[in-house]
């Protein structure tokens, strides 16, 4: 499998934080979608796409978990799609050519890749 191309930003756990108070700022209204990785080699690949509105981090005693809210606004009703990723062991950033971040990528203690990938501010695609 090769190697994005796009540079990518890895967060320090002592600054994931900060970093996710500042990107749920910089990202909110994009839309996004989540592809999800296993150790296993399955990949499963979301159908539909949300408006992304925050990630934060929330720590449990020993345990942390990474809170993602996105909105469907497909119908009159917007419904809030809330993902809880736990267990977390590592978060990075990919970086598009234009410096926007266009995929999150957030990691758990099962070596599992949650990828959220982001409509590009360059050429529209997600």
């Amino acid at each position: 499998m090769s190697e994005p191309r796009e540079p990518r930003k890895q967060i320090s756990p002592d600054n994931w934080e900060k970093f996710l108070q500042e990107f749920s700022a910089r990202n909110t209204n994009r839309r996004a979608r989540f592809n999800i990785f296993f150790s296993s080699g399955k990949t499963v690949e979301e159908a539909e796409e949300g408006h992304f509105k925050s990630v934060a981090l929330d720590k449990n005693g020993n345990k942390t978990q990474v809170i993602v809210k996105r909105t469907d606004q497909t119908s009159e009703n917007e419904e809030t799609m809330t993902d809880t990723i736990e267990n977390v062991r590592g978060i990075t950033a990919q970086i598009d050519t234009d410096g926007s971040e266009d995929i999150l990528e957030i990691t758990d203690e099962k070596n599992t890749l949650f990828s959220l990938r982001f409509e590009s501010k360059v050429d529209g695609a997600s």
